[in-house]
């Protein structure tokens, strides 16, 4: 059980599990002035207990009660001890506790360290897991890796990925792919808001109804727009074909009209009125035709207000940081592809122009 120490006036204030108990010797009642002190600091900032993160308003105070009590006093009789909290640190050198205040206070929880994400941000499932990643403030090493300059330079996430790939998360010595999977696993782990993956029974199938269309619809024809844009002629050095490129679009756009018309509707995002990985996971994909000058939001005014409504949710500025490299792609035909990858990819794209 965590518990903050701090005095005021000749009592020990101590915060224990949300209860706050100030064995006052005049009249055993904790002050207003007092209480707030405790509970605000001389600064007027709350104070969060040792490792909880800020922000997290899942585990609330339950109640405040302010009665005396001498040393060695228990707490009230008939009233269980709070539980202990999943995943506090054991006893031992790894987790030693400390005396405060003459009672043992569990030493707080390191969370986050040693968390590692392969990404490249050319990839559109990676600026999903990174813009997840830093709106949630978690705290992670960017393992930056880029996949065109060949498998040396993506040699630490093939360590880390058994399906040699990015994105790929390491976590102590867990590792794990695919962009669900570490979606969801961030998601579970750092206790991400409920909006995210709700806990609602229903709101979550929607999420899943969506994550699962979508990689046989807006995956499967967006991101062909770059490939055969920039990708195909810059491995093979041949002409675009611009036929090829039409049957892409009118694919993409069947799509979007059933993206609209199922999953978006008259709402302001896909599962209702708050952002979900099922937005985030969209827009990413829907970015990349954007970034080789097909705007499929340009004729679309119902899409283009939910595209700005992700934005919003997420910060502008942390969006277009993500996607800063996709909206300059005409910069990577200046990049030294490797050429074991041009020589390796070359007869796999050449069999998409016919």
């Amino acid at each position: 059980m965590n518990r903050m120490p701090a005095t005021a006036g000749q009592g020990r204030l101590t915060l224990w599990e949300g209860e706050l108990c100030n064995p006052c010797p005049s009249s055993g009642r904790a002050s207003l002035p007092r209480l707030r002190w405790a509970l605000l600091g001389s600064s007027g900032t709350l104070r969060s207990r040792p490792g909880r993160r800020a922000g997290n308003t899942r585990h609330r105070p339950r109640s405040l009660c302010c009665r005396p009590h001498g040393p060695g006093e228990g707490r009230r009789e008939g009233r269980r001890a709070p539980p202990a909290r999943h995943g506090s640190a054991p006893a031992g050198p790894a987790g030693r506790s400390r005396a405060v205040g003459g009672r043992a206070a569990a030493a707080p929880r390191r969370v986050g360290m040693g968390l590692e994400l392969y990404l490249d941000l050319l990839s559109q499932p990676c600026r999903s897991i990174y813009i997840f990643a830093r709106s949630n403030n978690i705290p992670f090493e960017f393992k930056h890796v880029e996949l065109f300059k060949g498998p040396s330079n993506s040699e630490g996430a093939g360590k880390v990925s058994l399906l040699k790939k990015v994105p790929a998360l390491k976590d102590g010595d867990f590792t794990l792919a695919e962009c669900t999977a570490i979606l969801l696993y961030l998601s579970r782990k750092y206790n991400t808001p409920d909006h995210w993956y709700p806990s609602d029974i229903q709101k979550r199938a929607r999420v899943d109804e969506y994550l699962s269309w979508h990689h046989a619809n807006i995956r499967a024809n967006a991101p062909k727009t770059m490939w055969i844009k920039v990708l195909i002629p810059l491995f093979t050095g041949q002409p675009l074909p611009s036929e090829k490129l039409q049957e892409v679009m009118e694919g993409l756009s069947t799509s979007l009209k059933q993206f609209e018309e199922r999953f978006l509707q008259d709402k302001a995002f896909i599962i209702g009125s708050e952002i979900s990985l099922a937005d985030l996971v969209a827009i990413v994909e829907l970015m990349q035709p954007v970034g080789v000058g097909c705007d499929i939001f340009e004729d679309r005014p119902r899409l283009r207000e939910w595209r700005r409504r992700v934005e919003d949710a997420v910060g502008k500025e942390l969006f277009f940081q993500a996607h800063e490299m996709i909206l300059n792609i005409k910069e990577l035909s200046n990049i030294q592809i490797d050429p074991q990858l041009k020589e390796q990819l070359a007869p796999v794209l050449m069999k998409m122009l016919k």
